[in-house]
């Protein structure tokens, strides 16, 4: 049967209609700006045309959201949150929608955290985000060793423990407040000890109390920069240093010299212990340094060589070619290379 063309085109534009109507569409609801601890309705009125009934919601994420699978949650979030909405119908046609929930600057602003400082020194206060954008204002409280009661984060010095309070207020939202102690803690008292005089070619023992951890300095002729007690073996007269903080983070110094009187004679230790806890690990003669032709020669009890060095620079760690020689006694020959005479004795390994 043939169909007029006004027929025709009647029944065209009524199909697209049909087709248009049908055509499943969500509506996210429109971006908000809220205050912190408030709410805001997600969704349209409705959030969901067309298409074949009945529609399943799945919003996301679901921080700050009554419900991830109704038309219209009630969102609460703690910072600014993009929000996605899927929308599928009965038919499995799905169509998406994104809803920004955003908030005053306000929300990011805060007292800071308690912190402790060593007497004589500073702390920032207030949280790191905290500015006045979006015409945010801030007083802080007492105005005691203060840089500012109206900075965002001021600089506070105090000699004593104090509390500070701040006041952070918004034209559009509801005032903050926080507090925040400064606990002010006293320096430790750091001793060295002792001021002495030796010979050339010897050692002396520097120890430090008053603190929990210490750095000595210079480092060059100590056995270890980072103990209370330090094995120190100078060859020239040396003011030493000892830097000591205690679990506060304070810190103190004191200072100590030890005087060395000028000598060539050369001093030998019987002992080390090449453990690599950097105290006495290499076996050690004192002004070795001034006999650059000697040569130094260790044997074992049963007469093997297992060690030698021209120009010995006080460097044997206990190694022969690389292996760890066992804890024992061994023995020495050391020849200045100057024609004085040879020296013998005994060096004992301990690990």
């Amino acid at each position: 049967m043939k169909i007029s063309k006004f027929l025709f085109f009647l029944l065209s534009g009524l199909f697209f209609t049909i087709s248009a109507a049908a055509q499943l569409q969500v509506n996210g609801g429109a971006d908000a700006i809220i205050c912190p601890g408030t709410t805001h309705t997600m969704g349209g009125t409705p959030t969901a045309t067309g298409g074949t009934l009945p529609y399943s919601y799945l919003w996301s994420p679901s921080i700050g959201l009554s419900s991830t699978s109704v038309a219209n949650p009630i969102a609460n979030p703690s910072q600014p949150t993009t929000y996605y909405i899927i929308v599928t119908d009965a038919a499995g046609v799905s169509d998406t929608d994104i809803v920004v929930v955003d908030l005053y600057s306000i929300y990011a602003d805060n007292g800071g955290q308690d912190t402790g400082i060593c007497i004589g020194g500073s702390a920032t206060l207030g949280g790191v985000w905290n500015s006045n954008q979006g015409g945010v204002t801030f007083f802080w409280s007492p105005n005691v060793a203060l840089s500012s009661q109206t900075a965002p984060r001021p600089i506070a010095s105090p000699t004593i423990t104090t509390t500070y309070s701040v006041t952070i207020t918004s034209p559009n939202c509801p005032s903050k407040n926080f507090t925040i102690t400064v606990t002010v803690n006293q320096l430790p008292t750091v001793t060295a000890c002792c001021a002495t005089t030796i010979i050339e070619g010897n050692s002396t023992v520097l120890t430090a109390f008053g603190a929990s951890t210490y750095v000595w300095g210079p480092s060059g002729a100590l056995s270890s920069p980072y103990t209370a007690s330090t094995t120190a073996e100078p060859s020239n007269t040396t003011t030493y240093y000892v830097f000591g903080q205690d679990d506060n983070g304070c810190i103190d110094w004191d200072s100590l010299t030890v005087t060395v009187i000028p000598s060539t004679e050369l001093v030998f230790y019987n002992s080390f212990s090449p453990n690599g806890d950097g105290v006495n690990d290499l076996f050690y003669i004192g002004n070795a340094g001034k006999y650059t032709t000697s040569v130094l020669e260790v044997y074992s009890r049963t007469g093997q060589l297992v060690y030698s060095k021209t120009g010995y620079d006080n460097s044997w760690d206990g190694t022969n070619y690389g292996d760890k020689l066992p804890e024992a006694t061994y023995y020495y020959i050391y020849n200045p290379g100057d024609g004085s005479a040879i020296k013998y004795g005994d060096v004992t390994i301990l690990r």
